[in-house]
């Protein structure tokens, strides 16, 4: 009777973490980019494009990392631990007439690179955080 006892009690926690929901994403667990428009780059002097944001469950990189290519946004994400891929990729945007059509179309190249690779992918307005996050991938 007690070893019937513990297969049952087994099964239920089995269960249960099968049925609980998955935790919701969160950024700072996450891969988190800001977008710089090319045009503002000129201005600063800054590069263009995807910019990773630090964060201590990022591994370690020599320099802060920008991308310009879907092909580089998404080798980063995949050197993350797996973790860090669940809780997704955090886009933060300006103004959309702030990026050319080639930007645009850049972001929007992520945005399928993420449904097709199963990536979480939420973006967000500068003017609109923290609470502007919308889903992308789906």
């Amino acid at each position: 009777m007690p070893h019937r006892l513990a297969v049952m009690s087994a099964v239920v926690i089995l269960c249960v973490g099968f049925i609980a929901p998955a935790r919701a994403q969160q950024r700072s667990q996450g891969v988190s980019l800001h977008m710089l428009p090319k045009r503002v780059a000129d201005l600063t002097g800054s590069p263009w494009g995807f910019t990773v944001d630090p964060s201590p469950r990022l591994r370690p990189e020599s320099q802060r990392p920008v991308f310009q290519t879907v092909s580089g946004v998404l080798a980063f994400v995949r050197e993350q631990d797996e973790a860090v891929q669940q809780n997704g990729l955090w886009i933060v945007i300006t103004d959309p007439d702030a990026y050319s059509d080639d930007e645009k179309n850049l972001l929007d190249q992520v945005k399928f690179m993420c449904r097709r690779e199963k990536i979480p992918l939420f973006i967000c307005r500068a003017s609109q955080l923290p609470n502007g996050w919308t889903r992308a991938d789906r």
